[in-house]
């Protein structure tokens, strides 16, 4: 049986052999392995610093630098969400609702958006810059625009009083976070439908 299991069994290199008599042995030099190395300059992958677009709920923008794991803990989202962000990965158009931020990702338009701010990877690409400016343009036009339900009418169930119960149909009454959804999901449509006017 033993015959047969080392004629099956590929033979094992002899590096492999040399490496598991001496990892037991302590090394002739008495110094420890990978002891003159040093490995302080060496990055651990997926530290580094991105830049993103910040716009806040006045429309106010600048751009920032932020490293995955402060980003992690300003929006209070896992790894695995902020991912689906990384322009050198290819998902699905996927829109995450989480407890704090909901996370965008539709074809150009990858970002992350909270109640009081919109962080958007920073690209050259004209179709988030599009979504800056407009979202900036709708921020701005609707500031001083508060929606104030009235009490009586809120109760109400009928539907045909629309207008009169919540002043305009227009939807400057919306919270900032479906505002700025709102943005990016005409944004992506807009980016398909020059996609498929030049196909």
């Amino acid at each position: 049986m033993a015959d047969l299991k080392e004629r099956l069994l590929p033979l094992k290199p002899q590096s492999a052999i040399n490496l598991r008599g001496t990892t037991s042995q302590a090394p002739a030099s008495g110094r420890q392995p990978f002891q003159g190395l040093d490995l302080s300059g060496l990055k651990k992958r997926g530290q580094g610093l991105r830049s993103w677009i910040r716009v806040d709920t006045s429309g106010n923008s600048h751009v920032i630098e932020v490293d995955k794991f402060t980003m992690m803990r300003r929006c209070d989202l896992p790894a695995r969400d902020l991912r689906l962000l990384d322009p050198l990965f290819v998902y699905p158009s996927t829109i995450l609702g989480r407890e704090k931020a909901i996370v965008v990702n539709l074809e150009q338009i990858r970002c992350i958006i909270t109640a009081d701010e919109v962080l958007l990877l920073n690209s050259l690409d004209s179709y988030v810059l599009q979504y800056v400016v407009e979202l900036q343009r709708r921020l701005t036009s609707g500031v001083g625009e508060v929606w104030q339900p009235e009490g009586p009418e809120l109760n109400r169930r009928s539907f045909r009083n629309f207008d009169n119960v919540y002043g305009s149909p227009s939807p400057d009454y919306l919270p900032f976070e479906f505002r700025a959804l709102e943005v990016a999901l005409e944004s992506a449509c807009t980016f398909l439908d020059s996609q498929v006017r030049v196909n």
